[in-house]
């Protein structure tokens, strides 16, 4: 699969088979996520792979947005306290988007590999935080679901380019857009 075909076919997906995920694909995920770049190279995620099912059914009280499925949880973490220490406040708020980074070349190689994911960011990050044991200073951030899909999710609709880009400024592109 070229990376063209593997971004514009990856989808989120929210029904799961009752089949566990191999240790070794969720270390080629995280392997991965750990590619991405991070501010400053520091490198501050850290990853909680969850697959015991009482655990899950725990988190999933607090989480309303996780699929019902879900066999396999990736929380993609950071220690907020060494964040501040190594880079000041700059690097406590670039932590979101290195967990960004890393959450989406873990979901290109899950999909790579034949599974399914879905990113959520709605649930409870103090509760999931005591669920996982986190020390007080690390918050787990981003949640992604990992797990073999029953079947494909319909190709959502999308932009075209020519409504989502600019040049130079924004004003100069919605004239040129006018224009065509």
């Amino acid at each position: 699969m070229t990376f063209d075909e593997l971004i514009v076919t990856r989808r989120s997906v929210r029904q799961y088979k009752e089949e566990k995920v191999e240790k070794e694909k969720i270390e080629a995920l995280v392997n991965a996520a750990i590619w991405a770049p991070t501010a400053g190279n520091l490198q501050l995620w850290h990853f909680v792979v969850v697959q015991d099912e009482e655990i899950l059914k725990n988190i999933k009280l607090f989480s309303p947005g996780m699929p019902k499925t879900t066999h396999c949880i990736i929380a993609i973490c950071v220690d907020l306290a060494d964040a501040e220490a190594r880079g000041g406040a700059f690097i406590r708020k670039s932590a979101p988007v290195d967990i960004a980074f890393a959450a989406q070349n873990m979901l290109l190689k899950a999909h790579e590999l034949g599974l399914g994911t879905c990113v959520v960011k709605s649930y409870n990050e103090k509760s999931v935080g005591q669920i996982l044991k986190l020390p007080s200073e690390v918050v787990a951030l981003m949640l992604v679901t990992v797990g073999y899909y029953e079947n494909s999710p319909k190709v959502p609709v999308r932009k075209n380019i020519l409504e989502v880009i600019h040049y130079e400024t924004w004003e100069s592109e919605e004239k040129a857009n006018e224009q065509r």
